[in-house]
């Protein structure tokens, strides 16, 4: 999971697309039109496609809490779906993107970068397990997306090389994706909070 970061403005709360607990479906077209393949999709395709990737996040939310009977853990929910969740005492910034967590799906293995995640934590004014228990959630959905889901990135292609009429290659749209897991992690967590869980 990474956010955009610079000098002045490093802060997911900097920015109403990043507010805690992540964008809203109103707010996940800002997404999309952050993504380098806006411009080629389609103006009557963009909102459509942004619904769909939202809703799959929804459909996940609901999914994994009736699964899980509504545990608010997702370090719990990730190792019992064989998901291994280490720690690195790193503030992980490389160029202007800043991360809070990688996934290995080779190795089954989530990385919580945890001076990152203290940053994003202070910023939003919560505890950092609160925080890093929302990051795995919103990592989570990327775990589901190349376990069980299908890559949401891939729902909708973009066609990036043309000869003439004929389309030589296409390309998925990555924005998608973290709509999913925008969908996946605002709805288990208004979920929790319907139910008067913690999500700490």
């Amino acid at each position: 999971m990474d956010y955009p970061n610079s000098s002045d403005k490093d802060s997911t709360s900097a920015n109403a697309l990043f507010a805690f607990p992540f964008p809203s479906h109103e707010l996940a077209f800002q997404e999309l039109a952050a993504d380098r393949l806006f411009e080629r999709i389609p103006f009557a395709d963009r909102q459509p496609i942004v619904d769909a990737a939202w809703a799959k996040g929804v459909r996940a939310a609901q999914a994994i809490f009736e699964e899980t009977k509504g545990n608010s853990n997702f370090i719990d929910i990730c190792q019992q779906h064989g998901i291994t969740v280490v720690h690195r005492d790193l503030d992980c910034v490389y160029g202007s993107q800043r991360y809070f967590s990688d996934f290995v799906s080779k190795q089954l293995v989530v990385t919580l970068y945890d001076r990152s995640c203290e940053l994003w934590a202070r910023q939003n004014q919560m505890s950092v397990s609160a925080a890093q228990n929302l990051i795995l959630s919103h990592e989570f959905f990327h775990i589901l997306e190349v376990t069980k889901l299908g890559l949401t990135a891939q729902d909708y292609q973009v066609p990036t090389l043309k000869l003439g009429p004929l389309v030589l290659i296409k390309s998925g749209v990555q924005a998608l994706s973290e709509i999913g897991a925008h969908g996946f992690a605002y709805t288990y967590f208004q979920l929790l909070s319907k139910k008067g869980i913690s999500y700490e």
